[in-house]
């Protein structure tokens, strides 16, 4: 919170003002569906003097009873058998039997005249045209995405007047009554939002990121003839394939740059990764079991060795059920299942959110402050985080701090790999390796097993908790043997220093200079890439998965994090459908930012613990609100649904506290004393166009 403080009063009009530019777009959209559904209310009522609004608390969430996504403001509802539907399936249904286009005005416009507290005086009207829809910001496919309601309810009912009539028994209505409108939010928020926000992006001119980052590219052309590349770090051999390098800063230099280089990087998509974030010697105190006896401290109550946890056996994706302290022995000692074989295993929700959080804070403070570009995407202050700007009770699934720990070794192709299968998230994300450990215990040939390259979702089995196992000894004493940490560390390329465990084998040279063993081995496609990557996805199915394993989404299969692409699939790829991922290591105390829309795979070299960090960037809200009306169109037992953000919810929130600050800034006092040696340019615009917004108008949805 300290840190987004320091931010200079200039950077933040700069950071706020982009903020509304990529927010902008999305508020048009949903201003301009709610216009026409009122049109359509007038048509089939008349005209109203208010929209009823739904009771709700701030901590509860309303899910459409069809598609089962979250509801963020006006939606259709059933008086008699309190049915809702969002509006995207009421343009689906209307678009099955008309030739309704989103966004069109209904033909009989008339102003909704409210009678609550917030007077007719205090709006300000907005036309919202064609033009401002189709804002090249906004993901224009959006209307791809149609659940083909027409085919699955062909008895579903559109009236004359673009009323709608309620789901039939089979959809879960009564298939009678017609569905009223009601909102959610203040019936004029948004529109003044939606002008608000306007006046202030049209009156000052942000710096053009999409061109990506002209240094870069500089050098990029220089490395083609054996120049030095600043800041690039090659992946694997593209041979023709375009975007093969990813961005690599140390975190000193990231912190003389500032954001702006990232961002140039990350508007592209491209993924970013960070090096050097922490001294590596720190790392010894990121073991699980160092982490189990920190949480063990801050909590009142002593914590139970034996208590059971999930976990996720890599073989197969299947939950297992496991005894704490025999995961946590397994960590470095290797863990067996009950046929005696090597069980590669990651934790699954642990520590639960709040613990981690007050464990951070009481005993790793330091990690948290130096986190890379933490006073811009931190879960409750990141100033360029979106859904920071959520209100505190807001259910939000996928957003904030996780800690992934999972075993993990080398490997041979064809056998039991650690690995996190082929996923893409609406939101971004960034994983920090804070340690790493190999793998002791050595299975005997006889017992590996001969696995075939298939990674699958499959049914809960349980792990023999039961088993004999050491006493870790996980009270407050001394550390068991097996457990402790060399002291001793040694150079490494590209960073200050990397920790050695007193288990690991020797390490490999480069240069004559000893290059750190990595933890894991990334694979991240790009954003365009995805297409084709579905197409590869639906035609090798039964190939990549078991016979067994169904395609829960024929359209989108990369949403089933179902398969782990391993070589052969990716020379596949690259030689007939010529894609390819960039493929890197990544070593202790780097941080990878991965861009919302990329889909991505892992490996786990050793066994790992990383520190996780979800958020959502302005340069990636188009991409999220895309990939929304995607997972809203899987089927509704899809896991995809209940990881989903609140994209319109996030970008209502997220203009409504950047107006707010960019007025607290303007109408401080201290401003013009602050500014007085910054960019008068942007203040001054800034302000002319706050006098223009902070004039009372009219706000009618017409």
């Amino acid at each position: 919170k300290a840190r987004v403080q320091e931010i200079s009063v200039v950077d933040k009009l700069k950071y706020l003002h982009s903020i509304l530019a990529y927010v902008l777009p999305v508020l048009k959209q949903i201003y301009s569906d709610q216009c026409f559904e009122i049109g359509v209310e007038t048509r089939a009522y008349g005209p109203k003097m208010d929209i009823i609004r739904a009771k709700m608390n701030s901590d509860e969430q309303m899910c459409c009873d069809f598609c089962k996504v979250p509801v963020f403001d006006y939606h259709r509802h059933c008086p008699r058998c309190l049915y809702d539907l969002c509006l995207d399936c009421c343009r689906d249904i209307r678009r099955s039997q008309t030739n309704v286009v989103r966004g069109e005005y209904a033909e009989s416009k008339g102003p909704v005249v409210e009678t609550n507290k917030d007077s007719a005086s205090d709006r300000a009207r907005l036309e919202p045209s064609a033009a401002s829809v189709n804002d090249k910001l906004f993901p224009q496919p959006i209307d791809a995405n149609d659940i083909g309601i027409r085919s699955l309810f062909p008895t579903w009912r559109v009236n004359n007047d673009g009323s709608i009539t309620c789901g039939p028994h089979e959809a879960g209505g009564c298939g009678s009554s017609k569905l009223v409108l009601r909102r959610i939010f203040k019936i004029n928020w948004i529109g003044k939002l939606v002008k608000s926000s306007q006046e202030m992006v049209n009156g000052c001119k942000a710096h053009d990121l999409e061109n990506g980052c002209s240094s870069c590219n500089d050098s990029r052309r220089l490395d083609s003839i054996g120049r030095h590349n600043f800041g690039l770090s090659k992946c694997s051999d593209s041979d023709g394939i375009d975007g093969n390098s990813v961005y690599s800063s140390v975190l000193e230099n990231l912190k003389y740059e500032g954001i702006v280089h990232f961002r140039k990087h990350w508007i592209n998509g491209e993924p970013v990764i960070i090096r050097n974030a922490f001294e590596p010697s720190l790392s010894s105190s990121w073991d699980p079991l160092s982490i189990w006896r920190g949480i063990q401290e801050i909590m009142d109550e002593k914590l139970d060795e034996n208590a059971i946890v999930k976990a996720v056996d890599c073989s197969n994706q299947s939950e297992v059920h496991i005894k704490l302290n025999q995961f946590i022995k397994g960590y470095s000692d290797g863990h067996k299942g009950e046929d005696g074989k090597l069980m590669m295993l990651k934790l699954k929700d642990w520590p639960p959110v709040s613990v981690l959080e007050e464990f951070l804070l009481c005993q790793r403070p330091e990690f948290i402050v130096n986190f890379p570009l933490v006073d811009f995407i931190h879960s409750k202050w990141g100033f360029l985080n979106l859904a920071a700007k959520l209100p505190p009770d807001a259910l939000q699934s996928e957003v904030g701090l996780k800690l992934l720990i999972a075993y993990g070794r080398q490997q041979q192709p064809g056998k039991s790999d650690s690995v996190t299968n082929l996923m893409v998230k609406m939101g971004d994300v960034v994983h920090m390796l804070m340690h790493r450990a190999e793998m002791r215990y050595l299975c005997p040939k006889s017992l590996q097993p001969e696995r075939p390259e298939r990674i699958a979702n499959g049914m809960a089995v349980h792990v023999n908790a039961h088993a004999p196992v050491q006493n870790l000894n996980l009270d407050m004493g001394e550390q068991s043997p097996e457990h402790t940490v060399s002291k001793s560390w040694s150079p490494s390329v590209g960073s200050s220093a990397e920790l050695l465990s007193s288990s690991h084998s020797e390490q490999p040279k480069t240069n004559g200079v000893e290059r750190s063993q990595p933890g894991a081995l990334w694979d991240v496609f790009r954003r365009q890439d995805v297409p084709m990557l579905n197409k590869y996805l639906a035609s090798n199915w039964e190939e990549l998965t078991n016979n067994s394993q169904a395609m829960l989404s024929v359209k989108h299969p990369i949403y089933d994090q179902a398969v782990y692409l391993r070589e052969h699939h990716k020379r596949v790829l690259k030689d007939q459908y010529g894609i390819e991922p960039r493929t890197f290591e990544q070593h202790i105390g780097e941080a990878v930012f991965i861009p919302a829309g990329c889909p991505y795979q892992v490996k786990n070299l050793q066994s790992t613990v990383q520190l996780a960090l979800d958020f959502l960037s302005p340069e990636s809200l188009r991409e999220s609100a895309r990939m929304g009306q995607e997972i809203r169109c899987l089927p509704n037992h899809h896991n995809a649904k209940l990881k989903m953000l609140e994209v319109g919810k996030i970008a209502l929130y997220a203009a409504s506290s950047a107006v707010k600050e960019i007025q607290k800034i303007t109408l401080d006092p201290k401003f013009n004393r602050d500014i007085r040696f910054e960019d008068q340019n942007l203040t001054r615009a800034v302000s002319e166009n706050l006098a223009r917004v902070t004039k009372q108008r009219k706000v009618s949805c017409g």
